[in-house]
């Protein structure tokens, strides 16, 4: 297809250059196409050793996004490679038992004398460091170019891809409404989903699953499909869980039950333009029928049936692969298993609006349901097969739900919600902040009105950040383990933990005001109408405001967005750079009007 021809550039860039530019946060990663981080340490070593005898290397190819003027790039080809190198000189594994020597180059050596870097031992031989240091990575820069070509250029790029999976395959540059709806709930029942699409490539080890020796920010044995012995580490890893979640979502928005094979999968995220018949037929069915319920809703109906079935694994305090067999099924994977018992929970809380009511008695139904459920073997799995699987497991579990009289979304369970959005104040600090309560922690603990102020402050100076833009204040979440444990001492709270925060809840300091959480719920509400936000932000957080429960315990969530205009805390205006909240000087505001404008 014909067109204007975009600028190319090739070049080499010295490896010391690169990590300079990586810790100037040049580097971006669009989570729209592009894969976690998923190299092995031996993948990793193999590559910095290739670079250290000198061997080629493939190309990285970069874009200079259109919409930005601030020197950074956007990682089109070769984040794994570039991962590698910058890792690698951070000391965060060694090659050949050996770490690279910090001293080597100006920028490392100031990181770790400033402590942003620790060197290890034993060190490499400085002529070594010094070699990968001069190497010249091979870049590619396309300039200028816009969202849509990036993703034609990443598609074309991976679509004829040897190390990818087949999902990721599918996945590489698909836009349309499915791929982008399984992209998103994927990454929340894993735990690594983003608030943006695009992060920094400094950040993406936050979010990226633990490997061996690699320590990352969410460990593979805490992801549900792991945990609950559905999927194994390796299918995890070849992204075999967005592949379920497709499979799900498609049964999920279909009007009849459809049959579950790889080319059927291959057709829902695949470009149109490249398809034709029954395949073009059933990828604009999918699609369409993900508009109509709205991604919004897909993405709801998907995450509650998920909760539900989290909450109810919680309360057996067993995996659900020896909850279907005791025996752990030979050590094998249930993905197909795992489907029939979601599927059923979805008919049942989705299509018919019930609730779960006898949680014991669906643990009990479903205790060694395993070789009563009948799944067919091999590559695919018909309609028929597949629905009767559904039929039967909604037979043995329906009686233990109930019509939901009283339907509250503010009261929702947020388990994978809560999660994602804990993740995500790593990465994006200035849009989230985390309080474990209202109370001072002082020894004789009440109700701290100069902290609840703070937080309000807080709140305006996240609704400056720019139009639009949302966060989170949430109250109830310690950070480190010494704030849970001093909750502990004075209340007597055992926190929830994840990924290294610590739910300790609000229930007792409810109860301590002697208030049940509906009353605290609407103190909260009252104190926020009453403060000194301005309009339109008071309003917004009004409404907003937020109780979600986390297992056992209530959590407040103050939910943010940026007005049209500049928000304001009693006639000042406030802003967040990092964690840190400053008052804008007057000498400052027409900065911050001009993010408005």
């Amino acid at each position: 297809m014909a067109g204007v021809q975009q600028e190319l550039v090739v070049r080499g860039e010295q490896i010391e250059r690169v990590f300079i530019n990586y810790n100037d946060r040049k580097y971006i990663v669009n989570r729209r196409y592009q894969r976690k981080l998923i190299w092995t340490i031996e993948e990793k070593q193999s590559f910095i050793d290739s670079i250290l005898r000198g061997y080629p290397v493939p190309i990285v190819l970069l874009a200079e996004p259109a919409e930005r003027r601030d020197g950074a790039y956007e990682i089109i080809d070769g984040m794994q490679r570039m991962n590698a190198i910058t890792s690698f000189i951070a000391n965060d594994f060694p090659v050949e038992g050996e770490y690279f020597d910090l001293n080597t180059f100006a920028t490392a050596k100031a990181l770790m004398d400033e402590g942003l870097l620790q060197q290890h031992t034993p060190v490499m031989d400085r002529a070594k460091c010094l070699a990968i240091s001069a190497y010249p990575l091979p870049l590619s820069i396309y300039e200028f170019a816009d969202g849509e070509s990036v993703d034609e250029v990443f598609r074309r790029i991976n679509s004829g891809g040897r190390q990818l999976s087949r999902q990721e395959l599918r996945s590489a540059g698909a836009t349309n409404q499915f791929a982008t709806t399984v992209r998103l709930i994927s990454s929340k029942v894993r735990g690594d989903s983003s608030s943006t699409d695009t992060l920094l490539l400094n950040d993406m080890k936050k979010i990226s699953i633990t490997n061996r020796e690699l320590d990352y920010g969410i460990n593979v044995e805490d992801v549900f499909w792991v945990k609950q012995g559905i999927l194994s580490r390796d299918n995890l890893r070849q992204s075999r869980d967005e592949e379920m979640v497709a499979d799900l979502v498609a049964y999920m928005v279909s009007d009849a039950a459809i049959p579950s094979r790889s080319e059927l999968i291959d057709a829902y995220f695949a470009d149109p333009r490249e398809l034709e018949g029954s395949n073009l037929e059933r990828s604009q069915a999918i699609d369409q029928a993900v508009r109509r319920r709205t991604a919004e809703l897909v993405e709801y109906d998907f995450l509650r049936v998920h909760d539900a079935i989290t909450l109810l694994l919680a309360r057996a305090d067993v995996p659900f692969v020896n909850l279907i067999f005791p025996d752990g099924h030979g050590g094998n994977p249930v993905p197909r298993y795992y489907q029939a018992v979601f599927l059923a929970f979805h008919h049942l809380i989705v299509r018919n609006a019930q609730v779960v009511a006898n949680v014991a008695a669906i643990i009990d139904r479903l205790r060694n349901s395993g070789r009563n459920i009948t799944i067919q073997e091999g590559g695919r799995w018909g309609a028929d097969s597949r629905q009767a699987a559904v039929d039967s497991v909604v037979g043995w579990i329906q009686g233990a739900f109930e019509n939901d009289r009283n339907p509250d979304p503010a009261k929702v369970h947020w388990v994978s919600r809560l999660q994602n959005l804990l993740i995500n104040s790593t990465t994006e600090q200035p849009a989230y902040d985390l309080k474990q309560g209202f109370f001072s922690l002082s020894d004789n603990p009440a109700f701290d009105e100069l902290s609840f102020e703070k937080i309000l402050v807080t709140c305006s100076a996240i609704a400056n950040i720019r139009p639009g833009h949302r966060g989170y204040v949430i109250v109830g979440v310690a950070e480190t383990a010494a704030t849970a444990a001093r909750v502990h001492e004075l209340f007597g709270v055992s926190p929830s933990s994840y990924e290294g925060f610590y739910i300790t809840g609000v229930e007792h300091e409810a109860q301590a005001l002697g208030k049940n959480l509906d009353q605290l719920f609407q103190d909260l509400a009252n104190r926020i109408e009453r403060s000194e936000l301005s309009e339109p932000l008071k309003s917004y957080m009004t409404s907003h405001l937020k109780m979600v429960r986390y297992y056992d315990k209530h959590v407040v969530v103050l939910e943010v967005e940026g007005q049209a205009e500049p928000s304001l805390f009693d006639g000042k205006f406030f802003e967040r750079r990092g964690a840190q909240v400053f008052e804008v000087p007057a000498a400052s505001l027409s900065g911050l009007f001009a993010r408005f404008r």
